[in-house]
């Protein structure tokens, strides 16, 4: 698998993407000013806002395609069941980070495009929202498993999926599904489907921010494919387009994500989970048979994180007094405001 950028419209390699950014730093973002040459008004197109340390981060699935996938068995017949899951973790993070589910088809077939979860079916193509970005580098894993799931597996995410309201359903750890129903307990039997089935298409990209000799990331489309998919044209809404403008329809699957900093307040609930898998386990106390409320895992996850970032917050701000002016003080000064912004709490917030 590969990680491709997206070059006005054109899917290029990562390498051919830093090369013109080197030869030209002032680059818009993607699609911003491509209608300046047109003699036909533009578009009303939503631009990207700008991504960074500090700012606010939106991670979307804005589209799969499944390729040959589902294959068929040795009785032949398809319509097999797909789950798309996305994991997300800073890179000073060790520990794995807890699988998210986006989608959960029960039955789809080889060469499907989706723009989204169907709306016949739960899902949610939102795989992960900051309020401000505190971390240098991220690393980001999207992966697409065909099987036949076993019903009652799927109509446990599906009914988790049902009331999560925002609430990224979640596996947080072996036998477990956090939904907005509560932590729920799953057998051996789901929990090897889901945690360890193998996935037929997999791929980790990082997205960079303060990394020593690489160029931090922008706001844009990536595309995760393979070479077949190389200098295709990218068109939002239609997927990957050739040359003679038909789509492509071809045997390798692929996913494309979107990296975008506008704030959207809505999606706060997705940060004290998705961001905390770690703290997360902590709160897996409920023995067998139970589920644990919701309202008492999020807010205790949330409580957790914003005494974490009020305490470093107070910290610099009374290294700031005493800070002289330089290029130090204006860093921590930055890194103060990024850490209120993640403050949800109203209660623990500084002024």
């Amino acid at each position: 698998m590969t990680s491709f950028r997206v070059l006005g419209d054109k899917v290029v390699t990562k390498s051919e993407y830093l090369d013109d950014l080197r030869a030209n730093p002032d680059r818009p973002s993607v699609f911003e000013g491509q209608f300046l040459e047109e003699t036909v008004a533009p578009p009303q197109v939503t631009q990207f806002r700008p991504i960074g340390m500090g700012l606010p981060l939106t991670i979307l699935i804005r589209e799969v395609y499944t390729g040959k996938h589902p294959k068929k068995g040795v009785l032949g017949g398809g319509g097999k069941a797909m789950l798309v899951t996305s994991a997300l973790k800073g890179y000073a993070s060790y520990a794995p980070a807890s699988r998210a589910v986006n989608f959960a088809e029960p039955s789809i077939s080889p060469r499907k495009t989706m723009m989204a979860p169907s709306a016949a079916n739960a899902g949610t193509n939102v795989v992960a929202y900051s309020p401000a970005v505190l971390t240098e580098q991220m690393f980001f894993t999207v992966e697409m498993a065909f099987d036949r799931y076993p019903e009652g597996l799927l109509n446990t995410v599906s009914s988790a999926f049902t009331g999560a309201a925002n609430i990224p359903l979640l596996l947080p750890a072996r036998e477990f599904l956090l939904a907005a129903g509560g932590l729920i307990k799953i057998t051996n039997e789901w929990a090897e489907a889901l945690i360890d089935g193998r996935a037929a298409f997999s791929m980790t990209d990082t997205i960079d921010f303060d990394v020593p000799g690489v160029a931090p990331t922008k706001a844009d489309f990536r595309v995760f494919g393979s070479d077949a998919h190389r200098d295709l044209t990218y068109k939002p809404g239609v997927g990957l387009v050739s040359s003679t403008g038909t789509r492509y329809d071809g045997d390798e699957p692929y996913v494309v994500v979107s990296l975008d900093g506008a704030e959207r307040k809505s999606l706060e609930s997705f940060a004290p989970t998705l961001a905390t898998a770690e703290q997360l386990k902590k709160f897996l106390n409920a023995r067998d048979g139970t589920e644990a409320s919701i309202e008492f895992l999020l807010e205790g996850i949330k409580l957790a994180n914003d005494i974490t970032y009020r305490k470093e917050a107070q910290e610099l701000a009374e290294q700031l007094k005493t800070e002289p002016d330089g290029p130090a003080k204006e860093a921590k000064t930055k890194r103060l405001e990024a850490v209120k912004k993640n403050i949800l709490s109203k209660e623990l917030q500084l002024t």
